[in-house]
């Protein structure tokens, strides 16, 4: 008998995040080496699963949830010992133990034989290291070949191999965290200054670079595994405040340029409990916390002059407030020995006032919201050999940006010269009212998952097999209005006073009004065995298939004016257009969803001395993501809400000629609603109607993985070095399909930049298709001291060396889908991924001083990043790179275009009622480097490469913070 579970009140879990403890027992003085009970006990939960050893000692505790736990072994002799061992998210943790006259269990718990470059990021890591946001995936770059991009305004983003942050995914507690919709990888970080999860409600996660098993799906990157807290028996909580603002910070390089420091404050609370409902039967958790930012910026006008009233009135200092409220709580029932039900729940709630300052009025702002919610209902059923987890879950997550004003806007210009004249100039001096931008995107639904495991297969060793299925039910949404308002131009060089133009948008006839939504079906199933054939190697097998139906693009019909206006064309019915328009056509029915999503998935290690010590390991992986949404949807959108613009006669400067698009000014038509205005003019849609498209045989973004490394134990550290090569394939791209009367793409007399005709009774032609790829070569080393209160210190190094390029210029940097300059990516070539550094270095270390205080620090240091840019200094313009100079740290030279030194001091009090306080400091950026995210790319400047204003991270930044833990 392999494995029989006694008692498993919270037993073991069968998600990724699960653990699973292995090894060989030893007999002394016996033959055989069966029979042997092995008992591994939550300290924190007192939950127990056992086992007993096979004929020839091995044993396996599968599925386990990380934490600390009791190993106990009892010998059928009635011999007996236990030892203390902590359980990590994901790990399989080898103990061998050897009974005998000592009658002691072995000292070392080491890592398995695993083929994953993986990082664990543990509860002392998080409590200790430096930072500022309380954001838990700040420390996923201890991670060699993971990026941590932290904006100026605190956004934070992933970015791993080379490709765009889309190819990211996050799962908790086993729930894939997968972004549908718009950018980021993980729902809600599409430029969100918010945090996706509770920090205080992780226990601990891992980071896996590559080589992650069977049941990682819609991942092409780095995939983040995270173990949620749970209750326990005795009851805990803590509650926090942390605090930070404008005199706690350095000036940035913009306030200097502004001449003054704005206003900023930052504050961060929140409360955590946990305790027993029932002892050692039911638990709960819960986590709460909320962030607040203010954020001052000055309204000035454009020319410095003053304005009339009411427009004076609006200038000055306002406030572009952030608020963030998350919310998670978890409780878990155990029915009896072999049923466990959870049951989770996670809210997210952000708001953010965006667009203000400069030129726009605090009325000319943006309303950003960001919410999430999502229920995890869990069951799970235990028996001898096997663990059976079912779940359901339901999401709904939205983003939304809109006009904080519902009303016209003005646009308050200075105009000189005259229309008639050919010689009009304009001065912007004051936006104010309403603005343009609507957008409102998201993704709700539910899902169902289950997971297999079992481990009573003994062939040729020992095998831990699983399987699983999840299929979910998707509605995705997608509206984008622009201009949602109407914007009128207000000359204030024109005595009269009077707009002399308005630009506005209305839905098409026929029902479209630049919404799209789709009820989207994944369907996903995995196999994988976890292989022993003996103490050397350690084979991982597995395949995966995805699937999945889109009806809002497999169903799309193109739009009978739109298909007769192309295939009447001539300039694409030419053999020089280098593409046939029928492949982007559809009529509903000339669809097919890619069916072929086949990823096997291969992980070897062989353990040189079967001690774990040094360990050979490498492997192969085909990752499937799947296609944003926010771009498969510009084909219903874009085009369905066309936009218009009229003249308005009275204005010297802006003097029209009296017809269709230029009539006489009236007052109330400030108050006209779009429908009004085009019902006023007549307009016709004509160019402002842009068509995009998508190729009808779209396939799913992935990427090949391979790697090659060696693991390493010597004394008290681990050391890894590894190669590694990923290749990503079928990136949506967007390209001109407009062509010249040959059929030509370009422009006359250049081989660089579209034509930019327009299809006849239309506006621009953009075509979608697969064409973006990178290829990205790696060398990842690392090394770890762990902490350990016994030591009282601990210490990381995690190195990348990355060389990799990309066939579309600015894919990874800022996600962009567009490329106009070429007909394709073959013929764009290869370049230099823009926004990857070759070197970057991340270590930390954490060590207990006297009086109850803990110091920590970390630097980053990385060379400068690629840029790429148009370069035309030739006489022939290209795509070409360039790299910004950097600046010297400790050594002498322009070695470094990034490099943050960040500290931490932490101080303990005993209080009185069995509490207990802790006072922080973070300083971020110690030295105030300051870090650019923006060069000079003008390639005939001297001044090519120079920095402008805008910082990749924060300045110097002080943060104090309080807790009190009971």
């Amino acid at each position: 008998m392999l494995l029989a579970i006694i008692r498993v009140s919270n037993p073991a879990h069968a998600d990724i995040s699960a653990a699973t403890i292995r090894g060989q027992v030893a007999l002394g003085g016996s033959d055989s080496q069966a029979g042997a009970q092995i008992i591994v006990t939550s300290l924190e939960r007192g939950f127990s699963t056992r086992t007993f050893s096979r004929a020839d000692g091995s044993y396996v505790l599968m599925a386990l949830k990380p934490g600390r736990y009791q190993l106990k072994v009892l010998a059928p002799d009635g011999q007996q010992n236990s030892q203390e061992l902590t359980l990590q998210v994901g790990q399989v943790a080898v103990v061998d133990i050897a009974l005998g006259a000592d009658e002691s269990v072995a000292e070392h718990v080491s890592e398995g034989n695993s083929a994953e470059l993986a990082t664990y990021l543990t509860p002392e890591q998080m409590q200790r290291l430096p930072q500022v946001n309380r954001n838990f995936l700040n420390y996923a770059d201890l991670a060699p070949g993971v990026n941590v991009v932290t904006d100026e305004n605190g956004s934070t983003r992933l970015q791993s191999g080379g490709q765009r942050p889309d190819s990211v995914n996050l799962f908790i507690d086993g729930v894939s965290q997968k972004n549908y919709v718009v950018r980021g990888g993980v729902a809600g970080q599409d430029s969100s200054r918010g945090n996706v999860f509770p920090e205080s409600a992780v226990a601990e996660y891992k980071v896996i670079s590559q080589n992650y098993k069977a049941e990682y799906d819609q991942v092409g990157g780095a995939a983040i595994s995270v173990q949620t807290k749970s209750g326990g028996n005795t009851f805990h909580g803590e509650t926090f405040y942390d605090h930070t603002n404008q005199d706690l910070r350095s000036v940035t390089p913009s306030e200097q340029l502004a001449g003054g420091k704005r206003d900023t404050e930052q504050a961060q609370f929140g409360v955590t409990l946990s305790g027993p409902i029932v002892r050692d039967v039911a638990h709960f958790f819960m986590a709460y916390e909320r962030k607040l930012n203010d954020d001052y910026a000055n309204v000035s006008s454009g020319d410095g002059s003053r304005l009339p009233e009411p427009y004076q009135a609006q200038l000055g200092s306002v406030n572009r407030p952030f608020a963030a409220d998350l919310f998670f709580g978890k409780v878990d029932w155990a029915l009896n020995d072999s049923n466990l039900i959870e049951v989770s729940f996670k809210l997210r709630d952000e708001t953010e006032t965006l667009g203000i300052g400069g030129q726009n009025a605090e009325s000319y702002a943006l309303a950003k919201g960001n919410s999430e919610k999502r229920l995890d209902f869990k069951y799970q059923y235990s028996a001898e050999h096997w663990v059976n987890e079912a779940r359901f879950t339901y999401e709904d997550a939205s983003w939304r940006q809109l006009p904080a004003t519902q009303s016209a806007g003005l646009l308050l210009r200075r105009l000189d010269g005259s229309l008639s004249g050919g010689n009009l100039s304009s001065r912007s001096v004051l936006n104010s009212g309403g603005t343009t931008n609507y957008q409102d995107k998201g993704q709700s639904g539910p899902g169902f998952q289950d997971d297999l495991t079992f481990s009573g297969l003994d062939w040729h060793g020992t095998h831990v097999v699983k399987l699983g299925a999840k299929v979910k039910q998707i509605e995705l949404g997608a509206v984008e209005r622009d201009p949602y308002n109407p914007q009128f131009g207000l000359n204030l060089n024109n005595p009269a006073g009077n707009p002399y133009q308005v630009r506005w948008a209305t839905p098409l006839s026929g029902g479209s009004d630049g919404s799209a939504h789709s009820d989207v079906t994944q369907f996903g199933a995995y196999l994988q065995d976890d292989w022993n054939p003996n103490r050397h190697l350690s084979v991982n097998l597995g395949v995966r298939w995805d699937y999945e139906y889109n009806p809002g693009y497999l169903n799309h019909v193109t739009p009978g004016d739109v298909s007769s206006a192309l295939r009447n064309w001539r300039n694409l019915q030419n053999a020089n257009a280098g593409y046939d328009i029928e492949n982007y056509l559809s009529n509903g029915g000339n669809r097919t969803a890619d069916s072929n999503n086949i990823a096997p998935r291969l992980g070897l290690a062989y353990d040189l001395f079967a001690d774990r010590r040094h360990v050979l390991f490498g492997g192969y992986a085909k990752a499937y993501d799947r296609n944003i949404y926010d771009v498969l949807q510009l084909e219903r959108t874009k085009g369905s809400y066309p936009s218009f613009s009229v003249n308005f006669q009275g204005d010297p400067n802006y003097d029209c000629v009296a017809g269709v698009d230029c009539i006489a000014w009236n007052p109330e038509y400030l108050n006209y609603t779009p429908a009004q205005l085009s019902a006023l003019t007549g307009a016709s849609v004509g160019s402002s109607r842009e068509i995009n498209l998508m190729r009808n045989d779209l396939r799913t973004p992935y990427a090949d993985q391979f790697n090659i490394g060696m693991r390493n134990r010597i004394g008290d550290w681990h050391t890894e070095i590894s190669l590694s090569h990923v290749h990503s394939y079928n990136g949506l791209v967007g390209l001109l399909g407009g062509r010249n009367a040959d059929g030509s793409f370009y422009a006359a007399g250049s081989g660089f930049g579209g034509t930019f005709q327009a299809v006849p009774g239309f506006g621009q032609l953009i075509l979608f298709d697969n064409g973006v790829q990178t290829k990205t070569n790696s060398v990842f080393v690392k090394a770890e001291k762990p902490y350990s209160k016994d030591s009282g210190w601990g210490m990381t190094f995690a190195y990348t060396y990355t060389d990799s390029e990309e066939n579309k210029p600015q894919s990874f940097v800022d996600n962009s889908s567009y490329l106009f300059e070429h007909p394709n990516t073959h013929t764009n070539g290869w370049l230099d991924t823009a926004g990857v550094r070759k070197h970057k270095l991340v270590t930390t270390a954490s060590v207990d001083l006297p009086w109850d205080l803990i110091f920590s620090t970390k630097l980053t240091l990385a060379t400068p990043d690629n840029r790429s840019g148009i370069n035309c200094t030739s006489g022939a313009c290209r795509f070409d790179t360039f790299t910004p100079p950097g600046s010297d740290f400790i050594f002498p030279g322009q070695w470094w275009g990034y490099k943050q030194v960040d500290i931490a001091l932490i101080k303990s009090f005993d209080t009185p009622h069995d509490t207990r306080m802790k006072l922080r400091l973070d300083v971020l950026n110690l030295f105030d480097f300051k870090n650019y995210a923006a060069f000079n790319s003008d390639f005939a400047s001297p001044n090519l490469g120079t920095p402008l204003t805008v910082l990749a991270g924060p300045g110097l930044t002080v943060k104090l913070t309080a807790r009190l833990e009971f």
